[in-house]
């Protein structure tokens, strides 16, 4: 199964939950035999520029523990970088064709539905959610 991943920062990374989601899922599903394929932002760590490593300066595309990571155009302005490089991915994705895209976070699902007029499977996941009780606030 072909697998994208959209809505992370950047793996590899420590820069928050989502990323170590992501990083965690993707590695795993290659274990399994699955070609995982993941859109990193461009742009600098979140934490400081002296955390920047190939994730977060390079601009072609490399392989991370048996996953494609392929970094993607970001506007990295205020409220803007989660919109613009899910946007940017998933044309991307389109034109790779994947089994399915896997998106992760609110802000990073808007362009989830060009993806549904292509005909690709989606999957999202809107992490911290959850209440206290482990229920799901609605």
């Amino acid at each position: 199964m072909r697998i994208a991943f959209i809505g992370h920062k950047r793996i590899p990374s420590r820069e928050g939950g989502i990323e170590i989601v992501v990083d965690e899922l993707a590695t795993r599903m290659v274990a399994r035999g699955e070609q995982v394929v993941v859109y990193n932002r461009k742009g600098h760590n979140v934490a400081g520029e002296e955390f920047d490593n190939q994730s977060s300066t390079s601009d072609k595309p490399y392989m991370y523990r048996g996953v494609k990571v392929i970094p993607v155009t970001t506007i990295d302005a205020k409220g803007l970088a989660a919109l613009t490089s899910s946007f940017f991915a998933t044309l991307k994705a389109i034109k790779a064709r994947p089994d399915v895209i896997h998106y992760h976070a609110e802000g990073p699902c808007v362009p989830l539905r060009l993806a549904h007029w292509f005909g690709i499977r989606t999957v999202a996941t809107i992490h911290g959610l959850a209440d206290s009780s482990g229920g799901c606030n609605t």
